[in-house]
Formats: C-alpha cells, sequence, structure tokens
C-alpha cells in the first residue's frame, strides 16, 4: 500500500512540474524586499492553455506576505473551476492537490507557513500559441522559462527603461501600499499545451486528498480584509458570478504583491489539534512535530527522546548520556520527522542528524536512582529543516499571571515516545502518547518518601492509573497546549517501574529557562504564551 502511494505522489509530482515545464520561476527575496508577481501580459489577460508556476522563497525563519487581485474569466458553466484556476500553497509544495484554488474576480490576503510558497495558475482552454515578440523577464537574463532568481534589492523604478516604467503604471492601484523602490515585475510569455493542461484536472479527482487538505474559494469583488466563500468540496460559483458571453472565453489576469516578513512566532505547531487520549494509543501521524529520538551511531538504537527547539538544538535528560556508547556527542544522532522505526514508507519527513555537542548541566547528579537537574542540550552538526511534520516546541518562558512555573497540578500534559509498553517489554516500534495528570507536589513527595524515594528541586509529578511513561521514554517532552501551540513544560526523568502506584518525576523546563539561554545566547526563542 505505502508503495502504492509513493508512486502516486511521485507520478502527480512529475505530471506538475510537466504541466509547468515552458514557465517555471524560483525566486529568492530578501528581508523587507517586495515582489509584484503579474500574469503572463498583464494587464493584458493570459492566454488561455497556459500555465504558470512561481515558486517564492524567503531567508530561513521569515514568512512570505501575499496579497492578490485575482480577475478569471472562468466560463459560468464551469461548477468545478477547471477552465480557469489559480492556486495558492502556503508550505511551498509543488504538487496541487495540496493548494487551495481560486476562481473569480476579487482579492485575498494569505501567509507562507514557513518561508517558502507557491502560486500558480492553469488555463485549460483552447487558444493559439502566443506570439513569438518575447517580452522581457525583469527576473531572467535568459530566455529560458525556467528560471531561479534572487531579486536585487533597491531596485528604484526610475533607474528602469521607460518600457518597465509604463508597466508599472498600467497595473492596478494598490491601496494602502506604498511599493517605493522595492518593486520588481515578472511578466513572461508562455505557452503549454493542452495535453499538459489537462493534467490539471486529472489531479484534482483525488477526492480524499481533496477533502482533507484542500479549499476552493470563489471570488467576487471581495475587498482583502472580508471573509470569502470558502468549502472543501467544489461549492457552487456564487450568484453574483460574473457570466463568460462567449463558451469560447478564458484567460485571466492576476497580480500578487508579495513581500518577505518575520514572524511574530514560530514554534509548537501541530497537524492535530486535540492532542488528549483516553488511554496509552498510537500518535497520530506527525501529530508531534518537535519529537526526535537519540540514537546510536554504532547499533542504530534508540535509546531516549529528545524535543527540537531551535534548528540547531534539542532538550533532552543528562542522565540519557551517562554509558560509555553515548557520552559523546561523535557517538549520537537524533532522527526527527519518524512515525514507525519499522518502516520507510510512512513519511518522507524522517531525517538523522549528527550530533556536534553534548551539553549537560553543570550541577547534574545522581543518587539512588533519583537524578537532580536532569536536563541537557543536544547541539546538531548541520542545521534542522523546518516543514509541516518537523518543528520546534515552545518553552514556558512567561509564567502564569499569579507568577507560578508550568504545569500547575490539575493540568494535564501528554508524553510521547518509543518506549516500552511494559516495565522490561519490548521496545514500540512506532510513536505512542500518553496523557498524564499533573499531581501536587507534596502528594507527590509523601507517596515517594513512603516508598523510601523524593522529589528533586525543579521537578513535577504525574500520575494516572493505568497510564505512563517507560523505559526508553526518557529525554522526551511532556507537552501543554497553550493558545493551540505544544509547549514542551517537562523532560521526562524517572519513575518507579512503570504505571504502578507510584507517580514518575519530571523536569520542569520553566525552572531551566536562564540556563538554555546561557547555553545557546545566539538563539531567540519564541515565547509559549501567545
Amino acid at each position: 500500500m505505502w508503495i502504492l502511494l509513493l508512486l502516486l505522489t511521485l507520478l502527480k509530482a512529475n505530471s506538475t512540474r510537466a504541466l509547468f515545464d515552458q514557465c517555471n520561476h524560483q525566486v529568492k527575496l530578501q528581508t523587507g524586499q517586495k515582489l509584484l508577481i503579474n500574469s503572463p501580459y498583464y494587464p493584458a489577460l493570459y492566454p488561455r492553455g497556459t500555465s504558470c508556476r512561481y515558486a517564492v522563497e524567503a531567508p530561513k525563519d521569515q514568512v512570505l506576505q501575499f496579497k492578490c487581485e485575482l480577475q478569471l474569466q472562468t466560463l459560468s458553466t464551469d461548477l468545478k473551476c477547471r477552465t480557469e484556476v489559480f492556486h495558492f500553497n502556503s508550505e511551498g509544495d509543488e504538487v496541487l492537490t495540496s493548494s487551495e484554488y481560486f476562481c473569480g474576480s476579487g482579492k485575498f490576503e494569505r501567509k507562507s507557513f514557513l518561508n517558502r510558497a507557491v502560486i500558480s495558475y492553469i488555463s485549460n482552454g483552447h487558444s493559439e500559441p502566443p506570439s513569438a515578440v518575447k517580452l522581457k523577464d525583469k527576473l531572467s537574463a535568459g530566455t529560458s522559462t525556467s528560471s531561479t532568481t534572487e531579486a536585487p534589492q533597491a531596485v528604484s523604478i526610475e533607474e528602469q527603461d521607460e518600457e518597465e516604467t509604463e508597466a508599472v503604471q498600467e497595473g492596478p492601484e494598490e491601496s494602502e501600499e506604498d511599493l517605493g523602490d522595492e518593486v520588481l515585475h515578472v511578466l513572461q510569455d508562455v505557452g503549454v499545451s493542452d495535453a499538459l493542461a489537462y493534467v490539471a484536472s486529472l489531479l484534482y479527482d483525488d477526492e480524499d486528498a481533496r477533502k482533507s487538505r484542500t479549499t476552493t474559494i470563489y471570488l467576487h469583488a471581495l475587498p482583502i480584509r472580508s471573509s470569502s466563500k470558502t468549502s472543501g468540496k467544489r461549492a457552487r460559483i456564487v450568484t453574483s458570478y460574473p457570466l463568460a458571453p462567449s463558451p469560447r472565453q478564458g484567460g485571466g489576469r492576476f497580480s500578487c504583491l508579495v513581500e518577505a516578513i518575520r514572524p511574530t512566532c514560530s514554534c509548537g505547531w501541530s497537524r492535530t489539534p486535540r492532542i488528549a487520549s483516553p488511554t496509552n494509543e498510537e500518535a497520530v501521524l506527525h501529530e508531534f512535530p518537535p519529537m526526535a529520538g537519540v540514537l546510536t551511531k554504532k547499533h542504530g538504537k534508540l535509546f531516549c527522546g529528545a524535543a527540537i527547539i531551535h534548528h540547531h538544538y534539542l532538550l533532552s535528560a543528562a542522565h540519557c548520556f551517562l554509558g560509555p556508547e553515548t557520552s559523546s556527542a561523535a557517538q549520537l544522532r537524533v532522527v526527527v520527522g519518524e512515525h514507525d522505526l519499522a518502516s520507510a514508507y510512512e513519511t518522507f519527513a524522517t531525517r538523522r542528524y549528527d550530533l556536534e555537542a553534548l551539553i549537560l548541566h553543570e550541577e547534574f547528579s545522581q543518587a539512588n536512582g533519583q537524578p537532580r537537574n536532569d536536563i541537557a542540550l543536544l547541539r546538531t552538526r548541520t542545521p534542522i529543516v523546518w516543514s509541516r511534520n518537523v518543528g520546534p516546541a515552545c518553552l514556558p518562558l512567561q509564567p502564569t499571571e499569579d507568577g507560578r512555573k508550568l504545569p500547575l497540578a490539575g493540568h494535564q500534559v501528554v508524553a510521547a515516545g518509543w518506549g516500552t509498553t511494559s516495565y522490561g517489554g519490548p521496545q514500540t516500534h512506532r510513536l505512542l502518547k500518553a496523557t498524564l495528570d499533573v499531581i501536587d507536589g507534596q502528594q507527590c513527595r509523601q507517596t515517594l518518601i513512603s516508598a523510601g524515594g523524593g522529589v528533586p528541586p525543579h521537578s513535577f509529578c504525574t500520575y494516572t492509573p493505568g497510564r505512563d511513561i517507560c523505559q526508553y521514554d526518557s529525554g522526551g517532552a511532556l507537552y501543554e497546549r497553550i493558545n493551540g501551540r505544544l509547549v514542551a513544560v517537562g523532560i521526562v526523568s524517572f519513575g518507579q517501574a512503570c504505571a504502578t502506584q507510584q507517580p514518575s518525576v519530571n523536569t520542569r523546563v520553566a525552572s531551566f529557562i536562564k540556563w538554555i539561554r546561557s547555553k545557546s545566547p545566539e538563539v531567540a526563542y519564541c515565547p509559549g504564551r501567545v
């Protein structure tokens, strides 16, 4: 089954790539730079039967802001928007089935999920090939219709030639925007055969993918900040949609102002809005983008968990790195984007990164099996690449309103890991999760003292009958969802066997924020309460 899905995905990707062979732009923006992407022959209509794609990339850890105005001459009888369609993909994915679809006329605003986004249009009408007269492409020095370009900074409109200035003046007025001298224009003539354009309509028939991942939006004179008509299915075109005067009508035009900006916060994202579960159960695929496993290079065995908090840093437990095969960074690597350790087909997000440094807390100690200051930072040799499925957890940088540190007694946290499902039992291949209750510190101390143990400073306890973390889950984070974001409030430290009458003890991350910052001074961490 997974092999079939892999082949289907590759087929769609190749079909989409062929569709845009004659007009495919890769553009890189600098911080604060603006780019005006116009359709071919703008302000005239682009030719029917053509297709163009623009993949735009901002610097790392920035996002792209799009303000687009569309005027697509979709046939009034085309209830599925197949004759003229505009795509926006916030994740930079070039596969059409993961995009939003637009048709009609109006304005909309969007932001990229991370630092890359893709816009494209596809016209399935019949037309003659465009004229052989080439328009000057202001992003490409050559005549190739596929280009990779870094947009130059501080290009003044006044410094461009007269033809370019006229093109600017003929464009639509930009309300509330002063483009200044940072605006660039993309003008590219294209010609794509109807056979290739038809491939797009075949991609639309993936019903499951469309229901779960796509939205079709029909525009009609919408102000930029108004809500648009949306539907996961292909809803009817609104009654006020402008009728096409001729069955041969097609084509359209669009203009998108794109800007690279710094996001207010970028951490703790998760595909699944609900992380609570009634029992220990398998996590949803990519439910925990910060989740990582720590492996030995020699045996490839996963022996502890970790949580991504930055491109180069992960949180884990110091006690994980005391053995002869785990005490040196050169011996270790981390795996991210993983789900089933026994399978290579359930996800394309899996990557492995070698470690450059192990940073254990200077006051870490362990006596009678009870670690103190049980926290470590792992630094990777190369940066971890973000995606929808891999990204950092937020840190509890801010206390509660009454000054207490998270998590509080009575809260619930979620642990995830590839540990054993029973004490001394086999290690699971698939990522499991468990929702645990945070209990009062005094109650925890009394319970553990009666059993001959205790609670180290800067720790908190969890206890839920029948649910617990277990062996090899150490070092993994305990997450609390705050305003929709995953916040790493704890690190799995130690317990008495698994799922017994004794609580488990976890490192309280909020007590070590100063230490984390001191060991990674170059990092500006994102607050969890945003």
